[in-house]
């Protein structure tokens, strides 16, 4: 990747907002995102979305800048797992992706300070971020979770400097979430395609087949009912009587048929007047 004569710059995605700090003016820029178009981090309107990232990298003239996205916890979903030598991690770890409330999840799992640190999340909103950044001939270098580095980075703990993650640059990549364009763990990284959707299949084909089978015992009786002349009734005319019957009637009362879904760390950063 080629960094000649490009700004890098530092993208801090929030559960709510993004922020942009440009390193060599140490300008910082915030664009919010309504809730109508980004809510409890699910993106419920992608091409309004991405119009307000294009209109925002217009206001402030960006474009063409080398790029590191970093996800505040506030914007993923995490979970530390002990570390140990019995394999029983992996499959706890898939139940903990499986579980995470997105259909396309980006995850990656970390091994810090003897513990798993396992961080995911919405990959529809990465993509569309990084869709709006590539047409603006935007270079991503690295997609990090902001725990990551503030566990790894001492001076971070307390502060999300975005400048000293800048002048970090090339030591922080190897916890990037991807490698170049793709998920660095494709194994892991996502749920299968279609696994909501094939649920619904599958219950929308057992209806079917009980409705059908309703229809074909329906069609079978009308038929069988056709077919069988014993089954017609027979009008049996009253024998005569020498006197006439009176018949008494008495009424009947009716009865009646009653129908009865942390909070935010900000991203403080050293700005240049």
């Amino acid at each position: 990747m080629d960094f000649s004569n490009r700004q890098n710059i530092a993208c801090y995605i929030d559960s709510d907002k993004i922020l942009i700090y440009q390193g060599a003016t140490g300008s910082l820029a915030q664009l919010d995102f309504p809730p109508e178009v980004l809510s409890y981090l699910d993106l419920l309107q992608k091409e309004k979305f991405e119009t307000l990232i294009d209109s925002f990298l217009e206001q402030n003239k960006l474009s063409g800048e080398n790029t590191i996205l970093i996800y505040s916890s506030a914007a993923a979903f995490e979970k530390d797992f002990e570390e140990s030598q019995t394999g029983k991690e992996d499959s706890e770890i898939q139940k903990f992706i499986d579980i995470v409330p997105f259909e396309d999840v980006l995850s990656k799992t970390y091994k810090l300070n003897k513990k798993v640190k396992v961080v995911a999340v919405n990959n529809r909103v990465y993509e569309s971020i990084r869709s709006v950044l590539e047409k603006r001939n935007f270079l991503i270098y690295a997609v990090i979770p902001g725990s990551v580095l503030q566990e790894t980075f001492s001076e971070l703990a307390q502060n999300m400097d975005l400048g000293f993650i800048l002048r970090k640059i090339d030591s922080i990549k190897q916890y990037s979430m991807i490698n170049g364009s793709s998920p660095s763990n494709p194994a892991l990284e996502k749920k299968p395609e279609g696994k909501k959707q094939n649920k619904r299949l599958y219950a929308l084909g057992g209806i079917f087949a009980i409705l059908l089978l309703i229809l074909i015992i329906f069609v079978a009786i009308i038929l069988s009912s056709k077919s069988d002349p014993t089954s017609s009734p027979t009008v049996v005319a009253p024998p005569l009587s020498p006197k006439p019957t009176i018949l008494e009637t008495s009424e009947n009362n009716a009865i009646p048929a009653s129908i009865d879904a942390i909070s935010t760390p900000s991203a403080s950063v050293t700005q240049t007047p």
